[in-house]
């Protein structure tokens, strides 16, 4: 008795849907977190079908798959001779971080473009379009640019070079700069030009603080000078007058001459400077003009010549511009700060002054304003007491009578008198008879006085005989005396 073939049959149905579901499940694929599964073949959408997490169904024969890793990696950039804006090559070494994007569009274009290659290829790849993206960027920018603001510079390579690894479905995930360089030297000027900034504001602050402590001590001082006697303080003023005029003169010369020797120096570099590229562009084109015939081998040598020419001038215009415009306009800067501080010392001290010196003509004039107001008032009540001005005017000259006695006495007390008479004009009658009386009284101190003088009357005046001073004293009657009487 044969096998069933019913029970064959069945047995292969089992077995051929036994099969189909083993191989079902293996081609049942699910997407790790880290990856992306890329199923070509016939998918109905394309070239390729990307899918990051889940699973999907691979159809046997008519499909497959592969997985792309979605690991981040690093790709160094040696960046060296790239051309900035004012055609100085500058040296920008650059790690950028990138990984296979996950999002729908750029999976795609990962699936296309960078299935099947290995993780080094990949960064080759990467590393030719960061390169051509950031000499790019370099061109469009200054250095004095790149090397004030790295973020800004960062941001615009990171801009370009995302869009560039895009369109191969990676993308930037960190744009880093370790250094930049330019073979010139300007970054290491611009350095040195900031440190001279930086001692400059040092050197105003510190000048600024010495004018401070100046000016305290002009203040002290003018309060001192006040208690100065009008003369010296109008001496002081004068002195320090001319002092100023002197200093304001000879700083405006010295400021003058230190301005133009920095414009004169400015202009011989710039114009030395301005030569030697003439001549370098100049012997660059002659020798290209004379090397063409010798082939594009040779005009490629020659333009490479050239571009070192000119850089070279270039590197030493900035060198140029580093080390005698930049030194001449911080000496410039130092000498009119340190005028300025002087010209406001001189002007802080001579406020001072002519402050002291309103102030004490104020203090006399309220004093000599006192004193004639206090001598008014006593007028007014000597005025009272005397029943009236003719009155007081007569206390008065009684009172400066003493004073009017005390100089006479003064002026005469060192003369050599041998004796003093006393002449009395007239004896208190009227008439002839006391006309004549006084004119016969006249004659003897007449002799008394041509005596002292050391002279001699003539006859018709009379004489005087040994008893002529009796006589005379009988003649002259009470009013003449003798200098023993008289004393």
């Amino acid at each position: 008795m044969g096998f069933p073939i019913e029970i064959f049959l069945a047995f292969l149905l089992a077995v051929i849907i036994i099969v189909l579901f083993m191989t079902l499940v293996t081609r049942y694929r699910r997407c790790p977190s880290n990856k992306v599964l890329v199923i070509f073949g016939k998918t109905g959408r394309g070239a390729a079908r990307t899918i990051h997490g889940g699973a999907a169904f691979v159809w046997p024969v008519v499909q497959d798959y592969a997985y792309l890793d979605l690991e981040p990696f690093v790709v160094p950039i040696e960046l060296t001779n790239a051309l900035s804006r004012e055609n100085i090559r500058v040296t920008v070494p650059t790690t950028v971080t990138a990984a296979i994007s996950t999002e729908e569009g750029l999976m795609q274009n990962a699936a296309v473009r960078l299935l099947g290659l290995s993780q080094q290829e990949i960064k080759e790849q990467a590393q030719d379009i960061i390169l051509g993206q950031m000499r790019a960027v370099i061109a469009t920018m200054a250095i004095e640019e790149i090397n004030r603001d790295r973020q800004a510079f960062m941001a615009k390579v990171n801009d370009a070079v995302s869009t560039e690894l895009e369109k191969i479905g990676l993308t930037a995930i960190n744009v880093n700069i370790r250094d930049i360089q330019d073979e010139s030297g300007y970054i290491v000027a611009l350095g040195k030009k900031a440190a001279a900034e930086a001692i400059n504001q040092a050197l105003v602050d510190v000048a600024e603080q010495e004018r401070m402590g100046k000016t305290g001590v002009a203040e002290r001082d003018r309060d001192r000078r006040r208690a100065v006697a009008a003369a010296d303080a109008a001496a002081v003023i004068g002195e320090k007058e001319a002092d100023r005029d002197r200093r304001q003169v000879t700083s405006q010369y010295d400021r003058e001459a230190v301005e133009v020797e920095t414009g004169n120096a400015a202009k011989r570099a710039a114009y030395e400077a301005q030569q030697r590229v003439a001549e370098e562009e100049a012997r660059g084109k002659a020798q290209s003009a004379g090397r063409v015939a010798d082939g594009s081998i040779r005009v490629a040598e020659e333009s490479a010549q050239r571009e070192a020419e000119l850089a070279r001038a270039k590197r030493e215009e900035a060198r140029l511009q580093a080390e005698i415009v930049v030194p001449a306009n911080a000496d410039r800067e130092s000498v009119l700060i340190a005028a300025d501080a002087e010209r406001e010392r001189l002007i802080r001290i001579a406020q001072g002054e002519a402050d002291a010196i309103l102030l004490r003509m104020q203090a006399e004039a309220k004093g000599i304003e006192a004193q004639l107001a206090a001598k008014a008032q006593g007028y007014l009540e000597l005025v009272k007491a005397a029943g009236g001005s003719s009155g007081a005017a007569a206390l008065l000259v009684i009172e400066k009578l003493v004073e009017v006695a005390g100089v006479q006495a003064q002026a005469i007390q060192n003369l050599p008198l041998e004796k003093v008479v006393v002449w009395d004009g007239g004896s208190g009658e009227g008439g002839l008879s006391g006309l004549g009386r006084s004119l016969v009284g006249v004659l003897p101190p007449m002799h008394e006085v041509a005596k002292l003088a050391g002279l001699d009357l003539p006859g018709f005046l009379g004489a005087v005989g040994r008893d002529g001073d009796q006589k005379a004293e009988e003649v002259a009657g009470p009013s003449e005396k003798s200098e023993d009487e008289t004393a």
